[in-house]
Parts: structure tokens; C-alpha cells; sequence
């Protein structure tokens, strides 16, 4: 896979370069601009770790292809060249070639000794950022419980969009910090303090604003909005702190702390709290007065008692001007508008699948703690299906993935709102039956919304300039996340809309089934115009996609 100034390397020579140049580059890149995370899915250190857990699930996962532009593999040629002189300089002391060789691919080999306590407060950390948002995912069904309409769900959807926006002030959190605190500490210690707080505030009157005859939406969306915002700022920091927390060697770990962290703490607050007050352990109220009394005591130990390593000159980040004149110019490139244009409408389809149904299904009688067993039934889903994914997502055209799983996910839309239509009228006894039909269309539909998500993360990696470092990359998945979030908030409102079941009513109609079905053709529609618009776009060369 590797061409140019290499071919006359020998094979493990060859491999052992772009090995290098590429964790090289990731470190480098990330330094730059720090509020990127480390989800490349071609960097070597999170291959490593695919590679990991695929021999322990026992999937083949081969390492991706080499996708180095013509100036990469420069830079490759720079690296052999440096490494050639370093072998014959070493030589003259008695140090042969493949000694230096070997202490390189030593440099680049994983090895926590040292660095266990720094994943651990990573995990910790990340762990943190998933408790708000696992418990803002149990007020939609505590709140149509309480007979909300959609459209009030609708309104509180918004809060979760901070995390989708965190783009437009990470530079100014890369940039500002008091030294004498530290760079990274400097915003998190803060954050976290105030969601502790707020934590701790919400859980005196989150009762009076839930259980009353009309739930204060506004009020709740607010504040569940700014908790959001600092978890956001809170991930930006800490997604810089761990490139200097830990060993370059062992930076890939990062993303490793994330995944799993915000995945423990998503479950925790989310199936966490539903099991603990199905069992009459814990109220909302006082679950919300433990989390912040976490916050608050985990944020005090990190303050005291971890030291953050003082910003060398080298990598002083860029000026807030510099990153935002970055982004205006990416955004003026011809194929960026028209990715901005696929990515805001190609999940138009599926806010049935992703928001809606299963507040039907709790609106029809399932009780909600069931849905929440069944929606962390799926976790293991999330997390096989990128390595099994890989092999199809490495080469130059990985959105083909996407494109080959798009129509089975309009299918899942329709079969989705079938099994809504098909619900028992009685919950007694349990209809295993029932929940058996629902777990195998959720899991095509988490299956295959995996694939997608995979393959567009393997896009943007591989359309990324390298000379932004990683400011193009979070572009485009703030692109991507903003198409995300927006069909969901405007469907639930037309479902409201769409609904009348009144005797007056000329036609009646339930707006959910009314918007499965427009979903549905949306989907169909859009695969005929979008696909071919996909495989286009994926022909354009590299040198299209970078900044001038």
C-alpha cells in the first residue's frame, strides 16, 4: 500500500515507516489543536486497539491501508532519511541499523507501566462527562409519563445540542488558561464544580418542576442545556489533557477512556437510575443530590492532588483568529458545501427509529424500565460492530458501506413502526414474544446505524487536510452530529401536528404512523437522489478537499 520515495525499503522496513510516520502525525496533529479527539479510525494507535479487542472477541481485524497523501509520504521519505542518518551515525559507535530499528519500534510500543493512574483518571473523568447525559435521556419518558405532548419532548431534545456546537468556543478553551492553574485544568476544575452544584441545586426542586399538572419544560430544557454545555467545555479540556497525561506511546489509550468512560457513565445514569427506582432505592431528586455530591468530590481530589504538566513552547496552541479563519476557509471549499448538503439530509429518514419510537411503545403500555434493559442490550453492538466494520471502511471509497446499509435502515423505519402498530394491549404477563420481535429490529437498526456512523467517520479521516492537524476533522463532525440532531427535535413537533384523533376531525390520524410513513418515502427518495451524489463526491482527489 505504500508507494514514492519508499518502494526501496524491504517490506518490514516500509511497514515500520508508515507505522511511525503515522503515530508521529497523530501526536503531532492532536498537540496542535487539542480539542480533537482521537477517533481516526486509520491511527495506529487505535488500530493497536481494535487489533486488541478484535483477538479477544476473536475477529480478524486486518490494519488498514496506508491512504498517505503525496505530501505524507514525503514526510515519510524526510522520516527514513533522518533514520538513515541516525543509523550511520550510530554505526561509527558500533550500533548497527537494525539495533536503531528496533529501539524505534520500541518508542512506538504501547506499555502502560507508569500511566495505569493516569488512564484510570481519564476513565474516571469521561465517566463523569456520560452521568448528565444518561440522565437527561430518562426525563423524556419521566415526562411523558406525566402525559406530555411530542412536541414538549420536542423542546427538550434541545439540550442535548451543545456537544454538537462545542466547535465554535473549543479554540477559545485551547487558547486561554491562567498557568500558574494549568491549561487544561484551568476550564475542566470549573466545569465540573458547576454541574456539581447544579446537580446539587436541580435536586431541591426537580420534583416540583416534574410532578405537577403542567411539567415546566422551559425551565427543565434550560437548565439541562447549560449542564450539557459545561460537560461539552469539560470534554474539550479533558480531550486535551490526555495527549500531555499520557506517554506519546500511549495516547491511543485516550479514546479507549473516552469510549468506555462515557459509555459507564451513560448507563449509569440511564439503566443505573431506572433499575435503583424501579427497586425504590433512590427518587430522581436524590439521585441527582449523589451525582452532584460525585462531581464535587471527584472534581476536589483531581484539583489537589493531580499536577498538570506546564505547556512547552512547541506546543503553544494557534491564536483564536488563526482557528477561525481555519474553519471559514474549509467551509468555502466546493466539497465541503456539498458534504454540508448530504450530511443535513441524509438522516431525515430515521428520527422515527432514533427519538420517537420508543416513547410510543411507552405511550402503548411498555413500561419504561423495560425499554431501558433493552437499550443497554444493544452496547455490545456499538462496540463490535466498528471492528468488524473496518475492513470495509479502509480503502478509498468507505461511505460504499454507508450506502449499502442506508436502504436496510429505511426498511427498519418501516418495520419499526409495524411493531409499534402490532403492541399487546396488556403488558400482563410479560410478552416475550413481543420484546423478542423488538430486540431483533432494534438491533438491525443499531446495526446498521453503526455501519454508517463508521463509515463517515472513515471518510472524514480519510478527506482530512493534515496541514490543519485536527480543526478539519472536528469540523466535519460537528457537520455530521448537527445533521444528526436536528430531525429528531422538528419530527417530534409534526407529529404533534399531525395527530388528530378528535370526533370533530374531518380525518383522524395518529401523527406518529403519519411521519413513519413520510419518513419512509423520504428515505427512498433520498437513496435515489443521494447515493449516486455519494459515490461522486468519494471520486474527487484528495488535493480537492484541502485548503489553499
Amino acid at each position: 500500500a505504500v508507494r514514492g520515495p519508499i518502494t526501496h525499503c524491504n517490506s518490514l522496513e516500509r511497514a515500520r515507516l508508515v507505522i511511525e510516520l503515522r503515530s508521529r502525525t497523530l501526536r503531532k496533529s492532536c498537540r496542535a489543536t487539542a480539542f480533537t479527539k482521537l477517533v481516526l479510525p486509520t491511527s495506529v494507535n487505535i488500530q493497536k486497539l481494535f487489533s486488541k479487542l478484535a483477538n479477544t472477541v476473536g475477529v480478524a481485524l486486518p490494519m488498514a491501508p496506508s491512504t498517505a497523501s503525496p505530501g505524507q509520504v514525503g514526510k515519510v521519505a524526510v522520516e527514513e532519511g533522518a533514520l538513515r542518518q541516525r543509523a550511520g551515525g550510530r554505526a561509527q559507535q558500533g550500533v548497527t541499523a537494525k539495533e536503531v530499528h528496533g529501539e524505534e519500534e520500541e518508542e512506538d510500543k504501547s506499555d502502560l507501566r507508569g500511566d495505569y493512574g493516569n488512564v484510570f483518571i481519564l476513565l474516571v473523568l469521561y465517566t463523569l462527562q456520560g452521568l448528565p447525559m444518561g440522565l437527561s435521556a430518562v426525563l423524556p419518558m419521566v415526562l411523558k409519563e406525566r402525559g406530555v405532548s411530542f412536541s414538549d419532548v420536542g423542546t427538550f431534545s434541545l439540550n442535548s445540542w451543545p456537544f454538537s456546537l462545542k466547535l465554535f468556543w473549543a479554540p477559545l478553551v485551547d487558547t486561554w488558561y491562567i498557568a500558574s492553574i494549568g491549561r487544561r485544568k484551568t476550564w475542566m476544575v470549573p466545569c465540573q464544580m458547576l454541574i456539581g452544584v447544579m446537580m446539587l441545586g436541580m435536586s431541591v426542586f426537580i420534583d416540583d418542576m416534574i410532578y405537577i399538572d403542567q411539567p415546566a419544560i422551559l425551565t427543565l430544557t434550560s437548565l439541562f442545556f447549560v449542564l450539557y454545555f459545561l460537560c461539552a467545555t469539560q470534554d474539550i479540556a479533558v480531550d486535551g489533557w490526555a495527549l500531555t497525561m499520557l506517554r506519546p506511546e500511549n495516547v491511543g489509550w485516550a479514546a479507549t477512556c473516552n469510549a468506555a468512560g462515557q459509555t459507564i457513565g451513560y448507563a449509569t445514569g440511564f439503566t443505573g437510575y431506572m433499575v435503583l427506582e424501579q427497586m425504590k432505592v433512590v427518587t430522581l431528586a436524590s439521585f441527582m443530590f449523589l451525582l452532584g455530591i460525585v462531581f464535587i468530590a471527584v472534581t476536589i481530589l483531581v484539583a489537589l492532588f493531580k499536577t498538570e504538566t506546564p505547556v512547552s513552547p512547541e506546543d503553544e496552541p494557534e491564536d483564536i483568529v488563526t482557528s477561525y479563519r481555519h474553519m471559514l476557509s474549509m467551509m468555502k471549499l466546493r466539497p465541503v458545501q456539498v458534504l454540508i448538503v448530504i450530511l443535513a439530509t441524509w438522516k431525515m429518514a430515521f428520527p422515527i427509529t432514533d427519538a420517537i419510537a420508543p416513547l410510543k411503545f411507552q405511550e402503548y403500555g411498555v413500561p419504561k424500565e423495560h425499554l431501558a434493559y433493552m437499550t443497554s442490550l444493544f452496547m455490545p453492538i456499538y462496540i463490535l460492530v466498528p471492528l468488524v466494520a473496518a475492513r470495509w471502511t479502509a480503502g478509498k471509497a468507505p461511505l460504499d458501506l454507508a450506502m449499502s446499509s442506508y436502504p436496510i435502515r429505511v426498511v427498519v423505519v418501516a418495520l419499526t413502526a409495524i411493531v409499534a402498530y402490532c403492541t399487546p394491549n396488556s403488558m400482563e404477563p410479560t410478552p416475550y414474544a413481543f420484546y423478542s420481535v423488538v430486540m431483533v429490529v432494534g438491533a438491525a437498526g443499531a446495526v446498521v446505524s453503526e455501519l454508517i456512523f463508521v463509515a463517515q467517520m472513515a471518510f472524514f479521516a480519510r478527506v482530512s487536510d493534515p496541514a490543519l492537524g485536527g480543526t478539519y476533522m472536528t469540523l466535519l463532525n460537528t457537520l455530521g452530529n448537527l445533521g444528526g440532531k436536528w430531525p429528531p427535535t422538528v419530527t417530534f413537533y409534526l407529529v404533534d401536528a399531525l395527530t388528530c384523533k378528535q370526533p370533530t376531525c374531518t380525518v383522524q390520524a395518529d401523527g406518529f404512523y403519519v411521519m413513519a410513513a413520510l419518513c419512509f418515502v423520504i428515505g427512498i427518495v433520498w437513496y435515489i437522489i443521494g447515493a449516486p451524489a455519494v459515490r461522486r463526491m468519494q471520486q474527487w482527489k484528495l488535493e480537492d478537499w484541502k485548503v489553499r
